[in-house]
Formats: structure tokens, sequence, C-alpha cells
């Protein structure tokens, strides 16, 4: 697949080099491939999304947009003369513009009315297009700044925190959505997200950020089923970090960056209670005690205490009947 975008050793500072916002960050985005940038606050993801726009410069490291030098250390291309798109978590829409003005706001957009019906036909907005920004909800709002963007039909779209502000049953269907028109209108897209549910169901990469470096890189699945670190690992959904000697045959092993032991990060529906220890190699079973339960309505979430220091979240169906200090046998079942 041909390459869209690359950025190479991209780095930067403020405070005078005091704050280290980037630090020597390289990456390729082949054309239309979606990409989800994920890490905790001030990781960096916002200031990454700004330099491709050229709404902030590197201090060192390059930019390179359809094959065209877009930053380095002597080139600078102006954000209106990038082709691409950045979709503000304020939405910075106008406020005495109705909808239909604030989405025509844009160039090129009226060169492409049968892309934004499109748009604006999913997004559920057209029934709403001749009122004001103060007159919607702001998820209303937030799908108004994603269509706006969209209507120019960018090489690249960037989008900071997308789906923030929609309620749950609506996010649900307007990734699906989002996921099959980006295919559709073959624009390489990369999203900041708070939401590791956005990467896991919308993005062909993930770029996971900390410290203003990348700390891992590649697919969805790669990152959740084989987190490169206890801060990957956690930042992908609940998890049990434990030491390796207790699955020694585990593949997924890495080293602690506090303990400095391997480790294994294993997820709580990923444990199995087996009945009879004798039946499994004595390695890959352990025997704890169950501490607490609780109901999640769909599952249920058990404590069990194991070698008087550990405690393991272990994730169980409803059908599942255990008790408070029950002893129980554990393997994993991945």
């Amino acid at each position: 697949m041909k390459q869209l975008l690359s950025l190479t050793n991209i780095s930067k500072t403020y405070n005078g080099n005091k704050i280290i916002a980037l630090n020597e960050i390289s990456f390729n985005c082949d054309k239309r491939e979606v990409i989800a940038i994920i890490g905790s606050s001030g990781s960096g993801k916002s200031t990454l999304l700004r330099i491709i726009a050229g709404l902030e410069i590197p201090n060192s490291g390059q930019v390179i947009l359809n094959q065209k030098i877009i930053n380095n250390n002597s080139i600078f291309v102006r954000p209106e003369e990038r082709d691409c798109s950045l979709v503000f978590q304020d939405f910075a829409l106008f406020p005495n513009m109705t909808i239909k003005e604030n989405i025509f706001f844009g160039k090129n957009s009226f060169k492409n009315k049968t892309l934004i019906k499109k748009l604006t036909d999913f997004t559920q907005i057209n029934l709403f297009l001749n009122r004001y920004p103060h007159e919607i909800s702001g998820g209303e709002q937030q799908r108004v700044a994603l269509v706006r963007a969209l209507s120019t039909n960018p090489s690249i779209l960037l989008l900071d925190e997308p789906l923030s502000h929609l309620d749950n049953q609506l996010k649900d269907g307007i990734r699906v959505e989002l996921m099959n028109f980006f295919k559709k209108i073959e624009s390489t897209t990369l999203f900041v997200s708070h939401d590791t549910e956005d990467a896991m169901t919308m993005a062909d990469k993930v770029i996971v950020l900390n410290n203003g470096k990348i700390v891992q890189m590649g697919s969805p699945t790669e990152i959740y089923q084989s987190p490169s670190s206890s801060y990957v690992a956690k930042l992908f959904g609940k998890t049990n970090i434990i030491p390796s000697k207790l699955f020694p045959d585990f593949p997924r092993q890495f080293t602690d960056s506090n303990s400095k032991e391997k480790v294994i990060s294993v997820r709580p529906h990923e444990f199995k209670i087996i009945k009879n220890k004798s039946k499994n190699t004595k390695a890959s079973i352990l025997t704890g005690i169950v501490r607490s339960i609780n109901s999640y309505g769909g599952f249920q979430m058990i404590r069990v205490k194991i070698n008087n220091d550990i405690i393991l979240s272990v994730q169980l169906p409803l059908s599942k009947t255990i008790e408070t200090d029950q002893t129980i046998n554990l393997k994993i079942d991945c």
C-alpha cells in the first residue's frame, strides 16, 4: 500500500527545553490507514496532531505528506496549504453561522455536495441544518465538526477525541459508520482518544505514547494481547500483572519498569477455574482463596488471594456458583 504520511524523529519541547512533549517520534501511515494515538494525559497525543496540521512547529524532525516535505529544519508549509483537516476537541464552530453554513465553510466544500449529503445522513444531523450551534447539544456539535472536516475530502483527517461528547448508544453506531466511511473516502485518518475502545474498534494501527515517546506500535489485537509493558497493559483495560514464574510457559512476558522482574499481563476473563489440579501440570496452576465477589450485571468479578501477597481479579459468568472464602484452582485459558 502507498505511503501517504511519514514522520521522522519529531521532537517538541516547551519552556526552554524543560518540558519534553515529544521525543524522537517516527512512524509512517499508508493511504487509507486508520491510526489511533493512545496515551495518558500529557503523553503528547494532541501535540503530535497539531504538528502534523501545522499548528505547532517541532524543534527537530521531518514530516512528509503526499511525498512533499511540509516540515523540517528549513521548510514549513502553512496549515491552510496542507491537504489535511483537524477536528478540535472543542468543535471550533462559528456561532453566527447555521449548521449548514458551518459545514460548507471550507475549501472545495461546495464541490462535494454528494459527499456532504451522505455525511449528514449517517451522522443524523440533516434534521437541524438550519439551526445555530447554540441550539443543538454538545454531541450534535461534535458530529457537525466531524462532517465539516470530512466535507473537503482531505488526504488526511486528524481527530482530537472525535467521539468524546457522544452518548454510548450513538457512539457504538458512529464507530462502525466512521470505520466504513473512512475506507470509502480513502482518507488516511489519525485520531487521538482517551477511550481505548475507539482504538480497538476503529483503528488498523495503534500508537501508544508515554512521556512523549512511542512505547508500542501495532495492530489493536497485538497491543491488547501482547503489551510491551505494564503501562500499555493497564491502559487497555483491567488486567493482572503477575510474576512470570507463576506461569513460566506463558509466552507474553515483559520486564516490569518498577520491579525489573519478568511479569505477564493476564486479563480477568483469561482465567479459568478448574476442579482437579492433578490433571494439569503443577507450574500452570494457582490455588487461592476467594476474598470478594461483585456482580456487574452481565458477569461477576471475584478477587482471589494467592501466595499471601498477590490478589488476582477474575471474571466469571453469572451462572458460575462461587462463595467467599472458597478455595479454587486457576489456570490461564487463552
